[in-house]
């Protein structure tokens, strides 16, 4: 991951021959950083705005669909236990954003890479929610509120998680009890930790086994890590849009 060095930079690349406890403390910073910033954006805009999204389409939607079980697995017009497991859901899936975003951010910095990695995470996480075949878009109303609310969900959980993670940049493990509060979200998927933990780990073995090998290294952190990361976001926002285009023509 691509960080301008300055004195005492917590999240600044540590130099060629670094060890083993160095190269993991800089892995483990940053995936951090992006996990926390994703989990909370995954909690507030995934959870509680889709939650809140739902709860509006109830009122403009007919009385039929009261009593319906959502796509998501909850029971449209009620809250209960399913509205705690879709919040601890959606902060998990929030967490592996942020973990991509931080990922990407690394390579593609300024506005101009802020802008393609949220419209990449926009669009796919669109494509994957809405479908012409489900429950939500066929039953529920208007369409065209529908479709608009669950488009604009995923675009803001990217750009919020983008935005804590330029701000949180700034202060992050310098401040340490800021930093503690602003993992706070990973205790919510404390229940996930059968299959987070084993994913942090290997995320941390890669990264500081990518650090120690000197063609990789330079690979991530000079211009090949950043056309990789061009094309990645490039390849998959037009083909999330193909598929998101192409569903909601068939609904509305």
């Amino acid at each position: 991951m691509r960080a301008r060095r300055t004195l005492n930079d917590p999240l600044a690349l540590p130099p060629r021959g670094a060890g083993f406890r160095s190269n993991f403390g800089f892995i483990g910073r940053w995936l951090l950083l992006g996990g926390a910033a994703g989990a909370l954006s995954g909690f507030l805009v995934g959870g509680v705005g889709g939650r809140l999204a739902m709860f509006l389409l109830r009122f403009t939607s007919s009385d039929s669909v009261r009593g319906v079980e959502s796509d998501d697995g909850f029971t449209i017009g009620r809250f209960s236990t399913d509205t705690i497991f879709l919040l601890l859901f959606t902060t998990f899936l929030g967490l592996i954003v942020g973990i991509v975003c931080v990922a990407l951010r690394s390579q593609l910095p300024g506005l101009r890479g802020a802008v393609m990695i949220t419209l990449a995470g926009g669009t796919f996480g669109a494509a994957v929610i809405i479908k012409p075949d489900g429950i939500d878009f066929t039953r529920l109303g208007p369409l065209p509120l529908a479709c608009a609310l669950f488009t604009v969900i995923p675009l803001a959980v990217t750009a919020l998680t983008m935005t804590l993670i330029g701000r949180w940049r700034l202060w992050w493990w310098s401040k340490r009890r800021r930093t503690a509060l602003a993992c706070a979200p990973w205790i919510l998927i404390a229940p996930s930790a059968v299959v987070s933990v084993p994913t942090m780990l290997l995320l941390f073995l890669v990264g500081v086994g990518g650090l120690h090998v000197p063609l990789v290294r330079s690979a991530v952190t000079g211009r090949v890590g950043w056309m990789g990361a061009v094309a990645l976001t490039t390849v998959v926002t037009l083909l999330a849009s193909v598929a998101l285009i192409r569903d909601l023509a068939e609904i509305l």
